[in-house]
């Protein structure tokens, strides 16, 4: 009971303005469970927090603050000029004038957020029979969140608190920090096991049980298949960050995964934000890009290998994702960031300037000079929640393909071709879902809304993508290509994910930053640990001090070379795509 009252009020520390948001906008789906339907609700509880599937507003707010996770990692920014003092400090990973994790408390959201995990147990103790039977589905699933919480986390900070920090209320609340490789081999074979185990478990519930899981089961309505895919998806992208550390135990993984992987894209519809949420922008998560959108200009790493041959968007020779992930210029056509802010001031104040909000897409189109991430498919909707992409699957084979990990029954080209087909069906099903600027007329209108494109030209794209990835000589310069594509299929969807592949893989290369004369090439490696570890669980917190910095690199980083390139990715005007 002790523990639980210490549960409860931590709770309540950590609260912050996103409840103010949820308390307005009450889930009409929120199930209050029957006595005898604790595991259920608690499973459904678990699906509707924020910063696990459902985005949290504050979380992308504070990362959007021009020195976060997203601009260090170049997948979006300010339009950088010396108006922007204290971009002076931009490689300072010290004394924190740089570098920032301001409003980013993934450490302790884990733990808080993931209660129900270790309070399921006692509620499953004491059944029996078919009562059991009928409930033990619930941690099971659980339990695969929590195994995707958990080495989300190892990857952001590296040794965390894991083996003995959830075991109900037997539990302990502080405990020490364990070590990361043991934590993702522990966790993959979890989720081995799980997949192996849930058919059976399934079949055992009562007819009226797994009606129940199909209105408990927001996310996949109950289909143990797609669990079980999941799943196996999971063990897939794990496996494959553990393969450059442990080859053995990440190929015995990626090898039965890859039997059984998603078919489709899994995501599911928020079902407590209405379409006409009175919110800025769409839901609470886009409310952070509605707040924030000066900080969501493209930069080159993404934009440049887009964009081909002529700044306006040529359907038969550019990214047929363009138009629906960037918003075209006042120009009508697509310009991206230089991280090289001396090179940009003379353009500014030249006269190409931009209009820093969200709120007026057609202000936006008649003095944007750069191109910021798209209104119409981010800001102004309401995003399905997204466990797994086709998009990322395909990539992630790729790499499986390339690295002689597993036999997939494709070469890496092959994969990195089905990825550009599938990520583009899914921006522009996501573009569909906003209304925003439907009524927009005019040239600029056909950009923000387009039809989508023929599966000729798609294909015909993707192609070409594979064509210059098997030209391309050495795994290394194969990566390259590679991870651009994950950069432009995930970009701010998932931004936590780009940032650690980024420093796993160490590309795509970024562009330095020159601020006054200043070049900067900082390389964050990990977040640090809260300040409260010291205070609440200092004996363990001591044992592991010497990680708390940003430059401590995660476990499964080997290669020690910097992630940037030495000169700048320019638009060469007038030359067919080129993924140098």
């Amino acid at each position: 009971m002790k523990k639980l009252i210490i549960l409860v009020i931590s709770i309540l520390v950590f609260s912050s303005c996103q409840d103010v948001l949820e308390e307005e906008f009450k889930n009409p789906h929120q199930y209050e469970p029957n006595p005898d339907q604790l595991a259920s609700g608690m499973f459904t509880n678990t699906l509707l927090q924020y910063k696990f599937y459902i985005k949290d507003y504050g979380e992308l707010w504070w990362q959007l603050s021009g020195n976060g996770m997203p601009s260090y990692a170049q997948i979006s920014t300010r339009y950088i000029t010396p108006r922007y003092s204290w971009f002076i400090d931009y490689d300072d990973l010290t004394n924190g004038n740089g570098f920032s994790q301001s409003g980013f408390n993934w450490f302790n959201d884990y733990y808080l957020r993931m209660r129900n995990w270790g309070l399921i147990q006692d509620v499953l103790t004491p059944l029996e029979g078919q009562d059991y039977d009928d409930s033990v589905i619930y941690f099971k699933l659980l339990t695969i969140i929590k195994d995707w919480a958990t080495l989300r986390n190892v990857d952001l900070y590296n040794s965390i608190p894991y083996f003995n920090a959830f075991k109900g209320t037997q539990g302990e609340f502080f405990t020490e920090y364990d070590d990361p490789k043991e934590i993702y081999v522990s966790v993959l074979e979890d989720l081995k096991t799980i997949a192996g185990e849930l058919p059976g478990i399934y079949s055992k519930m009562s007819p009226d049980a797994q009606a129940l899981l199909v209105t408990q089961d927001i996310a996949l309505q109950g289909d143990i298949s797609k669990w079980v895919q999941y799943t196996n998806a999971l063990r897939l992208r794990f496996a494959v960050k553990l393969s450059g550390v442990d080859e053995a135990t990440a190929k015995s993984h990626i090898a039965e995964a890859i039997q059984n992987l998603p078919t489709e894209d899994l995501s599911f519809d928020l079902p407590h934000i209405d379409a006409a949420a009175a919110l800025p922008g769409g839901g609470t998560w886009q409310r952070g890009l509605f707040e924030r959108p000066f900080v969501t200009f493209i930069p080159n790493v993404i934009l440049n290998r887009m964009n081909f041959h002529n700044l306006e968007y040529e359907e038969d020779i550019d990214d047929p994702r363009l138009p629906v992930i960037a918003l075209p210029t006042k120009h009508n056509d697509y310009r991206g960031v230089s991280m090289d802010a001396d090179a940009q001031t003379p353009i500014y104040n030249g006269g190409e300037r931009y209009y820093p909000w969200a709120d007026d897409l057609e202000t936006s189109s008649e003095n944007n000079a750069k191109s910021m991430y798209s209104h119409v498919t981010l800001t102004h909707n309401n995003l399905p929640a997204d466990m797994f992409t086709l998009g990322e699957i395909d990539l992630l084979l790729a790499e499986v393909a390339a690295k002689n990990l597993a036999t997939t029954g494709k070469t890496a080209g092959e994969h990195i071709e089905d990825a550009i087909v599938h990520s583009t069906n899914y921006w522009y099903y996501l573009n569909s879902l906003s209304q925003y600027g439907a009524d927009f007329t005019g040239d600029w209108a056909d950009l923000i809304r387009p039809d989508k494109p023929s599966d000729a030209v798609i294909t015909s794209y993707a192609e070409k993508v594979k064509n210059a990835f098997n030209a391309v000589g050495g795994i290394d310069n194969q990566m390259e290509i590679l991870m651009q594509q994950k950069y432009i299929h995930l970009n701010m969807l998932r931004p936590i994910e780009l940032w650690s592949e980024l420093r796993r893989t160490r590309h795509p290369k970024l562009e330095p930053m020159t601020f006054q004369g200043k070049v900067m090439k900082p390389v964050p490696e990990r977040l640090m640990y809260p300040s409260s570890e010291l205070s609440t669980n200092a004996d363990a917190f001591l044992k592991v001090i010497d990680q708390n910095n940003f430059t401590s690199p995660i476990f499964w980083r080997t290669d020690a070379s910097s992630y940037y390139r030495d000169d700048y990715i320019t638009f060469k005007t007038g030359l067919l795509p080129d993924f140098n």
